[in-house]
């Protein structure tokens, strides 16, 4: 946690056990209470249909998926231990279901599981020097291209139920471009962490669309040219978050070397 190596042993220290509990409570209250206080619009559906005017359902999944693997991509980063993302998703299901905030039905419960398991497992994949280091900038290309196309031939999309833009969709430009820059990022810098969230976020709005509606497949959407723009949203609030946690990993090794580096004058 402090930027040191440590020797991976398979079990947790009591702190670092104490570590996950602390990120396990900040992912979900400030899923359950920062998009309240923070985003334009005072809510998520605000954020992403009043102020992106984004097309549903599920665009949310860029600010709720992306918080959920934030917390869990930078809890691995920190502990550098293999299941620290499932213990800590089991531990968000828990005090979801303790607290009554989120966790309110089977299927909201395992897909934070499944988030997780996907990210531990496509971490441990071989990325450099193999086929698959191309997957991720493929699909945020594609996405990305398609999205801003649509913006371009005035096919915009906004709200649940996938209406015609009446405003500027900001989103479909913002998202777009984010998309674009981070395919040509990923493909001469592969990370597996990017990569990993990037796509555990887009299984996370498939399953939205898959299992939480009155029937399967319910929520999914009215018209096919919206599926790979929300997927591209998921993909961005992927490689968002992921770069986030990246961010403060690189802030705390930064801050490790210097205080083991000797005062100076000394």
């Amino acid at each position: 946690m402090t930027g040191k190596k440590v020797k991976s042993t398979g079990y947790f220290s009591f702190g670092e056990l104490g570590f996950i509990t602390l990120l396990s409570v900040l992912a979900v209250f400030s899923g359950t209470y920062a998009p309240e206080y923070l985003l334009p619009g005072g809510s998520i559906s605000g954020f992403v249909h009043g102020f992106l005017i984004l097309p549903g359902p599920g665009a949310g999944v860029f600010v709720f998926g992306g918080i959920l693997c934030f917390w869990l991509v930078l809890g691995l980063l920190l502990i550098k231990k293999t299941g620290t993302a499932v213990v800590m998703s089991l531990l968000i299901v828990a005090i979801d279901l303790l607290i009554g905030t989120q966790a309110i039905s089977i299927h909201a419960i395992d897909v934070i599981v499944l988030v997780a398991v996907i990210i531990e497992v496509l971490i441990r994949l071989p990325l450099k020097d193999t086929p698959l280091k191309y997957v991720t900038p493929a699909l945020l290309a594609v996405f990305g291209a398609t999205t801003l196309l649509l913006f371009l031939a005035g096919q915009a999309k906004m709200g649940e139920n996938g209406a015609p833009a009446t405003s500027f969709p900001l989103g479909y430009v913002v998202i777009s471009l984010i998309a674009l820059c981070y395919a040509v990022i990923c493909y001469r810098h592969p990370a597996k962490y990017l990569a990993a969230s990037a796509i555990a976020n887009m299984y996370y709005l498939l399953h939205f669309w898959l299992f939480w509606g009155s029937s399967f497949a319910g929520r999914f959407p009215v018209t096919l040219d919206i599926i790979p723009v929300l997927f591209c949203v998921a993909a961005v609030g992927g490689v968002l978050s992921a770069s986030g946690a990246y961010a403060i990993d690189l802030l705390v090794k930064v801050y490790s070397k210097t205080e083991d580096s000797p005062v100076h004058g000394q």
